[in-house]
């Protein structure tokens, strides 16, 4: 259920987890967001430092998730440098927030200037998709938040509110 690394919880307990949320969040008609992030310039530490040093950043990142994450949220390490963040009974302007918080965390050493780029994704509490939309939309925001880093580096987040 926990990833070794970093101590956040691993993609199997990820799966778990949105499918149990999803299934809470129609049932008491609140809103869900599913946050899908990817390390910028991860790649670059392992390849120029190593892997040791790729670690201690994926470590850092964990910390800084967790210390981040509200009571209740749900950080999970999806797999190499990609992270999923459940965010129950929350709202695009609190994950807008939340991924405001996140940025202003990252500043720190440790993180040997690496960033992220988000994708969020919300539904409900009176409109619900099943858990590979709501992961198909979160990664598809991704990617379009982390097609700005071509241009110029730094935190990019792109965020949609889903309807069936």
């Amino acid at each position: 259920m926990r990833d070794m690394l970093t101590g956040l919880y691993n993609q199997r307990a990820f799966f778990e987890y949105l499918r149990r949320e999803i299934s809470n969040a129609e049932r008491y008609r609140e809103s869900l967001v599913l946050c899908y992030l990817d390390l910028n310039g991860f790649k670059a530490i392992n390849d120029k430092k190593g892997h040791q040093e790729g670690d201690s950043v994926l470590i850092a990142t964990g910390k800084i998730i967790n210390k981040t994450m509200r009571e209740g949220d749900l950080p999970c390490r999806y797999g190499g440098d990609e992270f999923a963040l459940i965010l129950p009974r929350s709202t695009l302007e609190e994950a807008d927030a939340f991924a405001k918080r996140l940025m202003k965390n990252f500043r720190v050493p440790d993180m040997q200037g690496v960033n992220f780029s988000m994708g969020i994704a919300a539904m409900g509490p009176d409109e619900f998709v099943d858990y590979e939309k709501l992961l198909s939309a979160a990664d598809k925001e991704m990617y379009a938040a982390k097609a700005k880093t071509k241009k110029r580096r730094g935190f990019y987040i792109s965020s949609v509110y889903l309807k069936p």
